[in-house]
């Protein structure tokens, strides 16, 4: 889980205490929370935004409630990944059976409800009032960007900047929210906690549109999901735009020749 973190000194074992809070915090008397749960985060997540978080906390001063804000961060990921699955009807996550189609869609929405409710405690015991408002605002935009996004399905008219703004709003967001977080209860200047918000923005936006050029040209074993599935849920992405584009300048004959026309005959 922890390989890609493998080159920061004393980050696995950080992100080890952080798996151990979020495993105590998604403790259950209901069996199918216990084992369902459990089971979505063994599924071999990398912990990219807890450990953007902590990387950014470490520029100044790393505290206990770093580990419990990053724990919190990656929890408010896993919600939005089962409530994804859910609209999406997606039966895999991490080359897995994802929740809804082991438990039904309405234990596994209560699921990532049961989520939401469990980092709002740490957030809550652990966090400034301008971080809380932080994480309040970065929810209300996740779920704006999957209505929007829910019923552009299968419209071949969208734009650009359109696809920026959802992306953004379904992947940067979480990834600036987590460096500006891990910086902001560091204590960096104002300044500082800017540039990590930026930081966090673009690398963002960067893996949301590499997964969506992974979608259609890359391994099935290495994505484990799928190959194809946002087009098959009528999302149109990166990819598709381009093709799009290419289409309408005429340009597709260079990469897929056009048929000679037939020659007319004279007179």
């Amino acid at each position: 889980m922890f390989s890609i973190w493998n080159d920061f000194s004393g980050m696995p074992e950080a992100l080890q205490k952080v798996s151990g809070i979020i495993r105590s915090s998604l403790a259950s008397k209901s069996p199918i929370i216990g084992d369902g749960l459990e089971g979505l985060f063994n599924g071999g997540g990398k912990l990219l935004r807890p450990g953007l978080l902590l990387a950014a906390a470490r520029f100044g001063e790393l505290q206990e409630k770093h580990y419990k804000l990053a724990a919190a961060v990656e929890m408010l990921h896993m919600a939005t990944l089962i409530h994804d699955d859910v609209i999406d009807d997606s039966p895999l996550r991490r080359g897995l059976p994802s929740l809804h189609s082991r438990y039904g869609k309405k234990d596994a929405v209560l699921m990532g409800d049961f989520l939401l409710s469990r980092l709002f405690l740490l957030t809550a015991e652990y966090t400034s009032p301008a971080n809380a408002r932080s994480l309040a605002r970065a929810i209300s935009v996740l779920c704006m960007m999957e209505i929007e996004q829910n019923g552009d399905r299968f419209k071949s008219n969208i734009s650009m900047r359109s696809y920026l703004r959802k992306i953004v709003g379904k992947s940067a967001t979480l990834f600036s929210l987590a460096c500006f977080t891990g910086a902001r209860e560091a204590n960096l200047s104002p300044e500082l906690c800017q540039r990590f918000r930026r930081i966090g923005y673009n690398i963002g936006l960067s893996f949301q549109i590499i997964d969506d050029i992974l979608d259609y040209s890359g391994n099935e074993e290495q994505t484990r999901k799928p190959l194809g599935s946002d087009i098959a849920a009528g999302l149109v992405t990166l990819p598709v735009l381009c093709a799009c584009a290419l289409i309408r300048r005429g340009c597709c004959g260079t990469f897929f020749p056009a048929p000679p026309l037939p020659r007319r005959k004279p007179g």
